[in-house]
């Protein structure tokens, strides 16, 4: 194997597939990153045997790919990055002899790099014959971001690390709990097939950071067990997460005892610096007062001190009310709304409360409150 290839264009692949090398295994070949060589194209693969993902680079002016002699390698992932990384900026050449032993050069610098044998490397999950869908980038990187970060962290109820994604009767639903709040995102998306998954909620955030910033169609594929996202020259594989998810529309209440609309930025602020007092304590604990027209954000440690600020309220309706909440979770919802005003919905002191965008049903946070005595 022999070939060219400008440093931009090596990087930017080993950049995009390392988040899918595995760090802990046995097997050698999955702590690497594979190469692949062909006429006119090279394909760098990372795969952990639970997300894999892929770059294609074209022969054109921009990459400066020169394919001298197809082939395949798998060098170490670490290794192989800091040197492409610290190269001189200028076109790379890379080599590989009989024995695997890999030559890496740029300029006047050389390096030779033990690889493996690229048959060592597990294939990746099939999708020959599946019929695919269509979404916009933005619109699935938005849906990523206002649901993963409700997704369980502890492997106690393993089905609830993922989120919950359906498609039905044009609606594409992404639903992410872990047991104390909820998130949920709608969106009306013509041309979809019916089908549901729950794909890991980290999986997920990785493959964000990879989507672009634009309307550019992402491909997606699902069988019994895999998922796989395509968009331009990078394709994302992620394993399902087995099990049921839990029905979680029984959850969500359908009418408010408190109902009141607040500036998002200004409830956002009040917690935030309300947080900076709960932060040692347990549960994050933030208190809320809501009397005629007003909102009383306080908290209070023995050890630090306590605050206490107002912000008014722009409407509201039904009864006053007192209750504290997990302040990260409040202000992980208002972020993820992003809305200049938000719609609260209260059912008393020991029920969930729901928070929207104004106007905008399409986005749910739903948070479970903190006993308060």
């Amino acid at each position: 194997m022999r070939f060219a290839i400008s440093k931009t264009a090596l990087v930017l692949a080993i950049q995009t597939v390392s988040k899918a090398v595995a760090v802990r295994t046995p097997k050698q070949a999955l702590t690497g990153i594979l190469l692949e060589v062909r006429e006119h194209e090279l394909i760098a693969t990372a795969y952990d045997l639970q997300l894999a993902i892929q770059m294609r680079i074209q022969s054109d002016e921009h990459n400066q790919l020169t394919v001298l002699d197809p082939g395949s390698i798998v060098l170490p992932a670490r290794y192989f990055s800091d040197i492409v990384r610290k190269l001189p900026d200028t076109q790379i050449t890379m080599q590989v002899a009989s024995n695997y032993m890999t030559e890496i050069s740029s300029g006047k610098v050389q390096f030779h790099l033990h690889g493996i044998d690229a048959d060592e490397f597990p294939e990746l999950p099939k999708f020959l014959g599946i019929t695919g869908a269509q979404i916009p980038s933005s619109t699935l990187a938005r849906l990523i971001e206002t649901t993963a970060f409700a997704t369980a962290t502890s492997e106690v109820r393993p089905i609830l690390t993922g989120i919950s994604i359906t498609c039905k009767n044009d609606e594409l639903t992404f639903i992410a709990t872990d047991g104390l709040r909820l998130a949920k995102h709608r969106v009306v998306q013509a041309d979809l097939p019916n089908w549901e998954a729950v794909i890991p909620g980290k999986s997920l955030v990785e493959l964000a950071k990879i989507l672009p910033d634009n309307d550019e169609p992402v491909e997606i594929y699902l069988t019994p067990s895999h998922s796989l996202f395509v968009c331009g020259q990078t394709s994302f594989y992620t394993r399902l997460l087995e099990g049921t998810y839990p029905d979680t529309s029984r959850l969500i209440p359908t009418s408010a005892k408190t109902e009141l609309v607040v500036s998002g930025d200004e409830m956002l602020g009040a917690i935030d610096r309300a947080a900076l007092i709960a932060r040692d304590r347990d549960n994050n604990m933030v208190r809320l007062e809501m009397e005629q027209d007003a909102i009383t954000v306080s908290s209070s440690s023995p050890e630090i001190g306590n605050v206490s600020e107002t912000v008014q309220v722009l409407q509201r309706q039904g009864e006053d009310l007192q209750i504290a909440f997990n302040a990260r979770y409040v202000m992980d919802a208002l972020r993820a709304l992003n809305a200049a005003e938000v719609n609260i919905r209260f059912n008393g002191p020991t029920q969930a409360f729901v928070i929207e965008k104004t106007g905008d049903s399409s986005i749910l946070q739903l948070i479970s409150p903190v006993l308060w005595r």
